[in-house]
């Protein structure tokens, strides 16, 4: 009875499955809809999706703002200074390697000297940017004058920033020399060719002192270096030049330097014939300095030549100023080296890279600009 009862539970049961199963297995007609429904849809989407697939076709790029294209560097860009161990050369090389740091582009610091080497170069396009004491000889050779005048001047060479400003003028071997009058008779390291301010300034000191032509035997000079070493061999008394250049802190370790201090009426004839210098108290401690002293001041500049693409320039003067914070507390003369400081003062016109990174701060004034226009208007050669 209970396995007849099972059965009957158990055949019921395989019916169902078997008649479920029959009806999973055979095959549905297709829907007679399917084909009405797709039909009318397509023609009304295709209009309405076709513009906001615009913007993902090639013509989009030049329509957007942003990003711009990157500027194209050249491989090396060649900064000329005076000799190794002054202050043109360390700011070189500082800048040097904030720009190897950030930019796609070489820096190559080439210590060629005074003025007069590197002006030259940068016509033969041999030099590209240059940093230099002397905004006077630099302002002669844009305009082709006195020096430059049968060098083949005109030259290419533009302002771009002023940097230190640093104390210049007399220093000696002996600390009985008190004065520039008490400089007749001896010898001094005073003149590098190309250089006028050294001329004129001294012309002017000379005159205010009671001196006259002749009465110091005043030596001509290639370098820093070569003057450096011919005051530690005792070849003269002095030099008339920048007081924290490296050599000439060397010189003073072994045989100390003093300063000759530039009395109020001295200064001001000296700036009737040079205005780029300037007056200031030489304190002591300062490079070489051994107490404070009335001294005349000189400005550095860095300079590009004319023919230096202005986005190279911008794009170096740019990234220089960005990372002031990696190069003020290398030697003491960087911590002058600021955008403000930049555009302080300049004798002849200034690269239009550089002017366009003064406007982008602001910096760029109608007085600034008035006087580019000044210099640019001024006849050359």
């Amino acid at each position: 009875m209970h396995l007849t009862r099972k059965r009957g539970f158990i055949w019921p049961g395989l019916a169902v499955a078997v008649a479920l199963l029959a009806a999973s297995c055979t095959p549905k007609p297709p829907p007679t809809s399917a084909p009405a429904a797709p039909a009318p849809t397509p023609p009304a989407a295709a209009p309405t999706k076709a513009p906001a697939a615009a913007p993902a076709t090639p013509t989009r790029p030049p329509a957007t703002p942003a990003p711009a294209p990157a500027v194209k560097l050249p491989a090396v860009i060649s900064i000329a200074t005076a000799g190794v161990g002054t202050t043109s050369y360390i700011a070189a090389s500082a800048f040097s390697e904030v720009i190897a740091k950030y930019l796609p582009t070489k820096i190559a610091v080439e210590p060629a000297g005074a003025t007069s080497r590197w002006v030259p170069l940068m016509k033969t396009g041999e030099i590209d940017m240059a940093i230099g004491c002397g905004l006077s000889d630099t302002k002669d050779a844009w305009y082709g004058k006195f020096y430059w005048a049968d060098k083949g001047g005109p030259f290419p060479v533009m302002h771009v920033a002023v940097g230190q400003v640093q104390p210049y003028g007399f220093m000696v071997t002996d600390p009985k020399i008190k004065t520039v009058a008490d400089l007749k008779g001896k010898k001094v390291y005073a003149f590098i060719k190309g250089i006028r301010i050294h001329e004129t300034a001294i012309a002017a000191m000379f005159k205010v002192a009671g001196l006259k032509t002749g009465d110091v035997d005043l030596l001509t000079f290639s370098d820093i270096n070569e003057a450096a070493k011919g005051l530690q061999e005792g070849k003269a008394a002095g030099i008339f030049y920048i007081t924290s250049a490296l050599p000439l802190v060397e010189v003073d370790r072994g045989k100390p330097l003093y300063g000759i201090p530039v009395p109020r009426e001295m200064a001001d004839k000296v700036r009737e014939e040079v205005p780029e210098f300037g007056y200031m108290t030489w304190t002591k401690g300062d490079g070489i300095g051994k107490e404070d002293i009335p001294y005349l001041s000189n400005p550095c500049a860095m300079y590009a030549r004319q023919g230096v693409d202005a986005d190279a320039v911008h794009a170096v003067v740019s990234t220089i100023y960005a990372h002031y914070d990696e190069y003020k507390d290398k030697h003491p003369i960087l911590k002058f080296w600021t955008p403000q400081q930049g555009v302080s003062i300049f004798a002849m016109p200034v690269h239009p890279g550089a002017i366009r990174f003064y406007k982008e701060k602001g910096l760029w004034t109608d007085e600034k600009e008035k006087l580019q226009q000044k210099l640019l208007a001024l006849p050359r050669g």
